[in-house]
């Protein structure tokens, strides 16, 4: 039985059923795991072996963060999800919190970190030539390190009602300890369809969705939560599950 995120990625490795359905663009899990698994060789090969591997993601909810996360397993480092509703100086502190010496972003994003000072961080944003040439030189994978159960998976952060947000360890043991309750419960196998609506930076989405679609085999369709789309979304995806939090 699977421990980590890295085994359960692993074991969808010649997995040929839907993994991501995202705006009509498709991935099997096997293309899934081989585009993190660049990804992944890729950062390693520009990341600094005597610095803590923390690779901050400041993303939505996109095939680039689920394909990041993934990366984060597969490559053995530690992924810290960032917050992407913070500003300025909060967000500047957010990121230099996690010890962040690598950030991915995109176009979307790229436009917060404007003006912010975050010394030892290196950029890096998935819209950009750079970036496509970097994953497309990327060598074979060697993992940073083999997690276990106990260790890191991500860095979540706090809410910050009580103080600044800090930044929380997320074991890898989480995902494969709540998947197979909740797909089981639902019955969610290859050929269903999980709507990852809320942030996949949050623990709420990593338990109550990501962890569904990767136990269970069914796709994910990741989409930014909107209440007047949320209709259309289900039926254009033919989803069958959905997670939520109170407030939406």
């Amino acid at each position: 039985m699977a421990e980590t995120v890295t085994q359960l990625l692993q074991a969808r490795a010649d997995d040929d059923n839907l993994a991501i359905t995202y705006e009509g663009r498709r991935w099997t899990w096997r293309e899934y795991i081989r585009d993190a698994e660049k990804t992944a060789a890729a950062i390693l090969s520009v990341a600094d072996a005597s610095r803590p591997m923390h690779i901050g993601t400041l993303l939505g909810n996109t095939p680039d963060m689920l394909i990041a996360l993934a990366a984060g397993a597969l490559g053995g480092y530690v992924t810290a999800g960032i917050n992407n509703t913070r500003r300025g100086d909060g967000l500047a502190a957010d990121i230099l919190r996690a010890d962040c010496q690598i950030l991915i972003t995109d176009a979307e994003h790229r436009p917060l970190l404007e003006g912010l000072e975050l010394p030892g961080v290196t950029v890096l944003d998935t819209s950009t030539p750079q970036w496509t040439d970097l994953v497309a030189g990327a060598g074979e994978l060697t993992p940073h390190s083999v997690p276990g159960a106990m260790d890191t998976f991500m860095l979540i952060f706090t809410s910050g009602t009580s103080g600044n947000p800090k930044p929380v360890q997320f074991a890898h043991m989480m995902i494969p300890f709540a998947g197979p309750v909740l797909s089981d419960k639902y019955d969610i196998g290859p050929g269903d369809v999980c709507y990852l609506s809320m942030p996949l930076f949050h623990s709420a989405a990593l338990m109550g969705g990501y962890c569904v679609a990767l136990c269970g085999g069914a796709a994910i369709a990741p989409a930014k939560f909107s209440a007047s789309t949320f209709l259309d979304d289900i039926r254009r995806y033919n989803a069958t599950y959905m997670n939520y939090v109170g407030k939406p």
